[in-house]
């Protein structure tokens, strides 16, 4: 049986792709976030992923926690992790440990890094099995793929956990 993959704010850019990615690999996903409707919602709501709004009863101890890299302490879901001693990892964490699985491709700077890795996705899928994650919420998963291309997050050095 797959895990089931609770995301504290799914909408994100790189939430939402991670969620597709896992979700297109057989695992069950499911995420919280706020009501307010943002564009990255738009291909997780076609995948039939579940978006809840945030809430404690969202939570069960057996899902394993993905936290987006924008919320903390204050949010309901994370404080009542933290309260109940339920693991979590944060987004760029989890990715890290992920990406282990592949021959991974980073794509970073300061300019260009969407169309980059659009470009650099598209063009390796047409040759082999890939997998990968889009700074516009745009991922795709596949369990047999070898190689895994991603949008880097240099943010607070998100990027020193990846492989």
């Amino acid at each position: 049986m797959s895990k089931t993959y609770h995301f504290i704010g799914i909408k994100g850019s790189g939430m939402s792709a991670l969620a597709l990615m896992l979700h297109q690999m057989g695992h069950k996903v499911q995420g919280s976030d706020v009501e307010k409707y943002y564009f990255t919602q738009r291909g997780l709501e076609q995948a039939g992923i579940t978006i809840l709004p945030f809430s404690e009863d969202n939570i069960t101890p057996d899902m394993e926690l993905i936290v987006g890299n924008a919320f903390r302490e204050n949010n309901k879901e994370v404080a009542y992790a933290l309260r109940h001693q339920i693991p979590f990892k944060r987004y760029h964490d989890f990715l890290g440990d992920f990406m282990k699985s592949f021959i991974s491709f980073a794509v970073a700077g300061a300019h260009g890094k969407t169309s980059t890795t659009g470009l650099l996705s598209h063009v390796l899928k047409n040759i082999t099995d890939t997998s990968y994650l889009i700074g516009d919420g745009t991922g795709r998963g596949s369990a047999n793929a070898q190689y895994f291309v991603f949008e880097s997050d240099e943010y607070e050095r998100h990027f020193m956990p990846y492989q």
